[in-house]
């Protein structure tokens, strides 16, 4: 019987990525079926932010993440050279286009690698159309709904629900049969551990 994983992240969280690729690692020991909770970092209108020319930033992912990402083998863009850094509220959107259609986890993986790896305005309508093709979606309905708000409503729920109900502060964050474990980990040994002591 699978775990259901749920995890509240942003695609703008280096955090948040190098823990799927943890999870990638693990799956093979694991039978998780994940949901992602969408958690926009920056809500609009809030005045985007731009990580690429934070040398408080840079400081603290070359401390921090640097040597986690090469001990994974992870190869991140820290912060990526995009400016500023963009809103996610389509990209969570599409993200609910693409559960509909059972690509969430392949969409949600495409949107993250872009983003950190490939230096991608996941902001852009144009480059989240095309992500979403690569990840198995097609284009044509993916962009109707995000260009007709189809799936709006519940997004800024979901994000309601993160940040208000279940009190989210740190991403990511998850929940695991009635657990919970804030800011991912440090180590997949140490994420394997949490996740067999919780499952």
């Amino acid at each position: 019987m699978s775990n259901r994983l749920k995890i509240a992240s942003d695609f703008v969280c280096p955090y948040c990525y190098v823990l799927e690729d943890m999870l990638d690692k693990l799956r093979p020991e694991f039978d998780l079926e994940i949901e992602y909770l969408p958690f926009e970092l920056t809500e609009p209108p809030k005045p985007q932010v731009d990580t690429y020319n934070d040398p408080e930033r840079r400081t603290r992912y070359a401390k921090e993440l640097q040597p986690l990402c090469e001990k994974l083998g992870l190869k991140m863009c820290l912060p990526p050279n995009v400016t500023p850094r963009p809103y996610t509220r389509l990209a969570f959107q599409g993200l609910f286009s693409a559960r509909a259609q059972g690509f969430e986890d392949a969409y949600c993986r495409r949107i993250f690698r872009a983003y950190f790896e490939e230096e991608r305005d996941i902001g852009s309508i144009e480059e989240l159309v095309s992500l979403a093709a690569e990840a198995g979606l097609d284009p044509d309905g993916f962009r109707q709904a995000l260009e007709s708000g189809q799936w709006a409503a519940e997004e800024q729920e979901a994000v309601r629900h993160a940040k208000q109900d279940l009190n989210i502060h740190v991403v990511p964050t998850m929940f695991l049969n009635g657990h919970r474990l804030e800011g991912g980990a440090q180590s997949v040994e140490e994420l394997r551990d949490w996740l067999k002591s919780h499952s």
